[in-house]
């Protein structure tokens, strides 16, 4: 049955008249009875009394009425939230990414957009790069923030920042700021870096076996902030993004290594899910990432 026969009876029921329903409509009177005539006919019921007065609402035609009333107060309801959605007064988005990255790369985004929008709520979730891209295929995530490269034909991936990767270590080892070693000679000393699930870490075994070695880490831990404490307190050389560590460089709390083999650059990427429309926030969170609004 066609939703526009019971709008066409609703608003009758409001006015109480035939008349002044088509005038709401903006249609006519006739058109007006015709649609109650069809409703009827279909429900096999009166809904209508006509009076000198206008019209009166049969017991069959009330029950209508009240059902009908609570379902148009929920498409409205829709409607002004999708308007407010559409106006982005409303909604919210939902990223994923590392701590690290939450921490050092995302979250001056998720500042200046909410000062900018200040109704739409950031979620964020934290994993590794496989536990992000899991989570954006399964929808848990509108936005996965992740490490190339990755093997994974269901999302799509747009270069978000280009990040540099550096050995350091504590003042315990200061001397070695004044060497250049190669890979092998820093295997003589111990070796900070994060767990073998990391994209770091896979990095870094890629690195030692383009020179036909194996590093085995003496120490891994789960988080920026432990590895830089380790590298500062001596307990070896640490493979770290050198980003992440400059105020620490600067101030003389770290000191860099060098090594012979170039170390190339990498990169932090925005994924989402190929085929899948993202809601209008999350797509104006995107373009805020994308379009460098830091």
């Amino acid at each position: 049955m066609r939703l526009d026969l019971y709008h066409v009876f609703f608003i009758t029921a409001q006015e109480k008249s035939f008349s002044k329903a088509a005038e709401k409509l903006f249609i006519t009177q006739p058109s007006v009875s015709h649609a109650i005539k069809q409703l009827e006919d279909k429900m096999e019921v009166q809904l209508f009394v006509r009076t000198s007065k206008g019209v009166t609402m049969t017991k069959e035609g009330k029950l209508l009425f009240e059902d009908l009333q609570q379902a148009f107060s929920i498409i409205h309801h829709v409607e002004r939230k999708i308007s407010e959605m559409k106006n982005l007064e409303s909604g919210h988005v939902t990223i994923g990414g590392s701590d690290s990255t939450c921490k050092h790369y995302l979250l001056p985004y998720v500042q200046t957009f909410q000062d900018i929008y200040p109704n739409i709520q950031i979620r964020l979730q934290h994993g590794s790069t496989p536990q992000i891209l899991d989570k954006l295929i399964n929808g848990l995530i509108d936005i996965g923030i992740v490490h190339p490269p990755i093997r994974q034909n269901q999302v799509q991936l747009t270069e978000f920042l280009t990040i540099h990767s550096t050995f350091v270590v504590g003042k315990k080892y200061k001397e070695l700021s004044n060497q250049i070693l190669s890979l092998e000679e820093l295997l003589s000393y111990p070796i900070i870096s994060f767990s073998k699930t990391s994209s770091s870490r896979k990095y870094l075994e890629k690195l030692f076996e383009q020179q036909g070695l194996t590093v085995n880490p003496d120490i891994e831990v789960g988080s920026v902030e432990l590895l830089i404490e380790c590298a500062k307190i001596g307990m070896g050389i640490a493979f770290v993004t050198k980003e992440l560590v400059l105020n620490e460089l600067a101030q003389g709390e770290l000191i860099e290594v060098n090594v012979h083999e170039t170390l190339e650059k990498r990169t932090v990427a925005i994924t989402t899910k190929k085929d899948m429309p993202l809601s209008i926030a999350a797509a104006q969170f995107l373009k805020h990432l994308t379009n460098g609004n830091i």
